[in-house]
Formats: C-alpha cells, structure tokens, sequence
C-alpha cells in the first residue's frame, strides 16, 4: 500500500501557544540554522528539499544572506511530521511472498 504525502501545515494562534508552553517557551521567537538542525535533528540540505516539496515549514529571509524559522513552527512540524516514502516504517512488514501488508497495532 503506498502511503500519500501530505503538505505541511502552519499551526493556528491557539496551536503556536499551546506548543509554545508545552516546551516552555514564553513567546515565540525566530531560530538560525544551527538552532534548526539541532531542533529538527535533519540536514540542511534534507530540509530544503523538504521545503521544496512543500513538507517543511517555509524559511523567513531577514536579509541577503541570513534566513530563520519560527520556533513554534519547527516544535509544530516535530509533533506533526510528513509521510515520507523511502524511510523505516514499523508498520509495514514484509510477507513471506513479498508483498507488503499493514499489520494491526
């Protein structure tokens, strides 16, 4: 069974408070690169391709040569994260024939 992707979606007021308070932050703030990939745990280049395709949050561009996220956007995609094809699925086991099949949790 293959599994459909789907887009990211920003959170609304209420979610970007909701998740900000979970990880105790005060306000939301924006967040470089560096602080991005420790967040996030994913590659520069990962996440650009998954901005591309529409499954990461989108970059803010400050000047020429600095670009942020927002950090409830970040928290917000960890809690909410893309079907990706081509990953480690659990779910998904293999038959002696070969052929995939969805086991019940």
């Amino acid at each position: 069974m293959q599994q459909k992707e789907r887009t990211y979606t920003p959170p609304t007021a209420e979610q970007r408070r909701e998740i900000l308070a979970e990880y105790g932050e005060p306000t939301d703030r924006n967040t470089k690169e560096a602080e991005r990939e420790r967040i996030t745990a994913i590659s520069r280049s990962t996440a650009w391709q998954y901005e591309r395709d529409g499954l990461f949050p989108a970059r803010r561009h400050l000047g020429k040569k600095t670009c942020v996220w927002l950090l409830s956007d970040l928290l917000w995609w960890i809690r909410n994260p893309p079907t990706v094809e081509g990953v480690h699925n659990p779910h998904l086991r293999r038959k002696a024939s070969g052929k995939l099949r969805k086991e019940a949790i």
